[in-house]
């Protein structure tokens, strides 16, 4: 077997479409299939099925791909060991990220990941949305649902609890509410309703406080700064309320919420090396701050 055509065959096998391969290949499309059909003859199996969404992986196809990206794995090892990758790698990695995970996790971690790899730079998109990763709009994203359409590698990145919230203030001066009915006097810091860009966090039905008076932001950092400055109750991550040690959980055998943050990534850029090595460092990052979640 020829390793050029197995690198090609991977090409279309993380694309699907023969004219989007082939550019990013930087080959023609006659050769892109020729080259396809002569490792097929060589193996002596079909890796490709033809069908309106393109070319899909036949079982051999899929099996060729596991050896492939085990191959691939290995030698970026082997580069790990014998050259000094970190300082080789280079480019840009644009990172999508909702604005809480964003900004008290990764952004607080990234001065430890640009030294070890200080010639990739980071574009983190922290804000209230995600950016289209089947678009090409960014390169990772960090997502609260598993993505189902695409040509994307996904992962469960963590599940992380979110609280009920007040002020040790509040609850030094009326006590600490025992029930739901107990926080009518109370503000509920929120979310605008109609701008709520991902239905995970639409939330306050499931936790029946719908009838509390409201105070609402588009930011989740804007709601940790009302909630810190006594402005009510309210449901944060128990990433982020661990920032405010004056924020107090409440009524959790009554509110407890968990969601899952989702990891996802184009397959036109799953084999780049300094997307690799960036994943690699966020699972490790995530793991180690487990506690936080």
């Amino acid at each position: 077997m020829n390793w050029d055509d197995l690198r090609l065959f991977l090409g279309l096998a993380r694309n699907g479409r023969i004219s989007i391969a082939a550019k990013s290949l930087g080959v023609d499309a006659t050769t892109l299939i020729r080259r396809v059909k002569r490792l097929e003859s060589a193996l002596n199996c079909n890796l490709f099925e033809l069908s309106n969404k393109g070319y899909l992986l036949t079982e051999h196809g899929k099996r060729l791909v596991n050896y492939i990206e085990h191959a691939e794995r290995h030698i970026l090892e082997a580069k790990h060991d014998l050259t000094d990758v970190r300082q080789e790698l280079s480019g840009t990695i644009r990172v999508s990220a909702s604005e809480g995970f964003g900004s008290w996790i990764l952004a607080p971690a990234l001065a430890a990941f640009k030294q070890m790899y200080p010639a990739i730079s980071i574009e983190l998109v922290a804000n209230s949305g995600f950016l289209n990763i089947n678009k090409r709009e960014a390169d990772i994203a960090i997502l609260l649902e598993k993505p189902t359409k695409g040509l994307l590698y996904t992962k469960r990145l963590t599940d992380y609890r979110l609280n009920l919230y007040m002020h040790e203030a509040l609850i030094s001066k009326h006590g600490a509410p025992t029930s739901i009915e107990q926080l009518s006097p109370y503000n509920l810091v929120s979310y605008v309703p109609d701008l709520i860009y991902a239905p995970q966090l639409n939330f306050i039905e499931e936790s029946l406080l719908s009838p509390l008076h409201t105070l609402k932001s588009t930011s989740i950092n804007a709601q940790f700064q009302m909630l810190k400055s006594k402005a009510g109750v309210g449901i944060l991550p128990q990433f982020i309320a661990k920032n405010a040690s004056e924020l107090r959980p409440i009524l959790q055998d009554k509110i407890d919420i968990t969601r899952t943050f989702w990891l996802a990534t184009h397959r036109d850029v799953r084999h780049l090396a300094r997307v690799n090595v960036f994943l690699e460092w966020l699972n490790s990052t995530v793991q180690e701050h487990a506690d936080l979640f």
